[in-house]
């Protein structure tokens, strides 16, 4: 987890910034290409607050903290480059390139969840062919690990270590897909 400092003088009313890591993967080459268009996801999961959600289902913030950027595009970034970490960087279109494939991913949870202390990252991830936008595979990727304490750097520390469990399954399954 990479916390984003900011130079010079800070405001201290200013929350922590928080970043996400790719996952480090293991994927078998593929012939396939790959393009990752941004994330989909609604409010509030598509802002740079870090959600809690009550058990009520309830919907609040951690205070003094949030995400360096929307977690759709820091998402998009990232499973990117675990597809370089797996070894596939041929593999994945950048810069608007054209690909076989499209992973599109849906976020569906990314927030802690008050009641059972938990970071719970859920993902739709369909991998659609390029030409004729036929959906060749879905699923859904989920993971969840536990969080001690709903403030400070706790929570998006326990939403990284999660994300990594999905991404290093989602990858090696879409390029299983794509072979």
């Amino acid at each position: 987890m990479v916390a984003l400092g900011l130079s010079g003088c800070a405001n201290l009313s200013s929350p922590e910034r928080f970043d996400l890591r790719a996952a480090p993967a293991r994927a078998r080459p593929s012939a396939a290409t790959f393009v990752v268009p941004t994330p989909t996801a609604y409010q509030p999961l598509d802002s740079e607050l870090i959600v809690v959600r009550g058990a009520d289902e309830s919907l609040s913030r951690v205070p003094g903290v949030e995400w360096a950027d929307r977690p759709p595009a820091l998402l998009q970034a990232r499973i990117i480059q675990t597809f370089e970490n797996a070894g596939l960087a041929r593999q994945v279109a950048v810069g608007g390139g054209s690909a076989q494939y499209a992973l599109r991913v849906d976020l569906r949870r990314f927030d802690i969840d008050a009641a059972s202390h938990s970071a719970m990252v859920e993902m739709t991830a369909r991998l659609v062919a390029e030409n004729g936008g036929r959906t060749v595979a879905a699923k859904i990727f989920s993971a969840s690990e536990p969080v001690d304490e709903i403030a400070g750097a706790a929570p998006p520390m326990a939403l990284n270590r999660a994300l990594a469990d999905v991404l290093a399954r989602m990858i090696p399954w879409a390029a299983s897909l794509g072979r």
